[in-house]
């Protein structure tokens, strides 16, 4: 009877995978689109009712930015249906009298704004590699993380190490060059050369106690906060880093958690108001400089007329909101 069950069940998954397999090849279709030139994509976009009337301005654009690039700043553009998420009317059609350096503007409006979110997120990351290595480096020894007793089973030594071996910095080389042992330098030469991902991946391998420690540096009573956040930036920064667009983005992972007597700037964790957010709190604890309101305020005064502090996921009254009123003093 066993035989004849597993006989059985070694058909029905063969039936299934089969089945499967079908399904997966009859849903897919060759990719046949060409490559445009310029100017063919001049006249598709022509063809769509955007107005191009400095052909060298569209030209320059697509040869730089490129087709694919600027594509997803045409959306606000388009004529859109009314569904509860607007989809483009197809066949796409722009919007009556869009013109080609709207678009620009609009790419040109988002490349401003993550740089400003770099410089804001610069002043965090290099507070977190501190923190976490002068509290490690303290309490382990300046070479913490090569002891496996410290960090959790599951922390990707090979991975950690190997960024240490490849960088190319002239004091990881004088180190390599001038002591025999240990085989790695001291935490605050590694704090260095190591990128924002892999502290935070470093954040959350360390023991419990040392989690809620170094939060408590930044202000924080959860270390469970503070680790989701670094999640939250890290991620963030990538975006940034590769030009990818920010401003009205539908963040789909690394969504953060709310910390206590904050939750209402947390109530849509998939918008970029939730990362500034957790940005402006955290560049407060960590600088007096802090110029994040005034650098939005500035780069809202000449923004394009479809952006909207609404369109980038800002609460109603976030501007009084106690959180973005602090006084930052300067040191005496």
């Amino acid at each position: 009877m066993r035989k004849l069950a597993g006989f059985f069940l070694s058909v029905y998954l063969w039936v299934k995978g089969g089945f499967l397999a079908r399904k997966a090849e009859h849903s897919k279709v060759p990719y046949t689109k060409p490559t445009n030139s310029p100017d063919e994509l001049i006249s598709k976009l022509r063809e769509r009712g955007l107005i191009i009337q400095d052909h060298a301005v569209a030209e320059n654009a697509l040869r730089f930015i490129g087709y694919y690039r600027l594509r997803g700043y045409f959306y606000p553009y388009y004529r859109m249906t009314d569904e509860r998420v607007p989809q483009p009317v197809e066949p796409k059609h722009f919007l009556p009298d869009t013109t080609i350096e709207q678009v620009i503007s609009l790419y040109e409006f988002d490349r401003r704004l993550r740089l400003i979110i770099l410089e804001q997120i610069q002043k965090v990351e290099v507070a977190l590699r501190t923190c976490l290595s002068e509290h490690m480096s303290g309490r382990y020894g300046p070479h913490w993380f090569m002891n496996l007793a410290i960090l959790r089973p599951e922390f990707d030594y090979d991975a950690f190490f190997k960024q240490i071996s490849s960088a190319k910095e002239v004091f990881i080389q004088h180190y390599s060059d001038t002591y025999s042992t240990p085989v790695y330098p001291p935490s605050w030469m590694v704090t260095e050369v190591m990128t924002f991902g892999s502290w935070s991946s470093a954040y959350a391998g360390l023991s419990v106690r040392d989690q809620r420690e170094i939060a408590r540096m930044f202000s924080l009573n959860s270390n469970e906060v503070l680790g989701s956040w670094f999640h939250t930036l890290s991620h963030l920064r990538n975006l940034c880093a590769h030009h990818n667009r920010i401003w009205n983005r539908h963040f789909q992972v690394f969504a953060p958690m709310h910390m206590k007597g904050y939750e209402h700037h947390f109530s849509r964790k998939n918008t970029l108001y939730c990362r500034l957010a957790i940005l402006k709190y955290l560049s407060d604890q960590v600088s007096w400089s802090d110029g994040l309101k005034e650098q939005l305020d500035n780069l809202m005064a000449q923004r394009p007329d479809c952006v909207t502090w609404e369109k980038m996921g800002f609460m109603e009254g976030w501007r009084t909101d106690v959180l973005w009123t602090r006084s930052i003093n300067p040191p005496a």
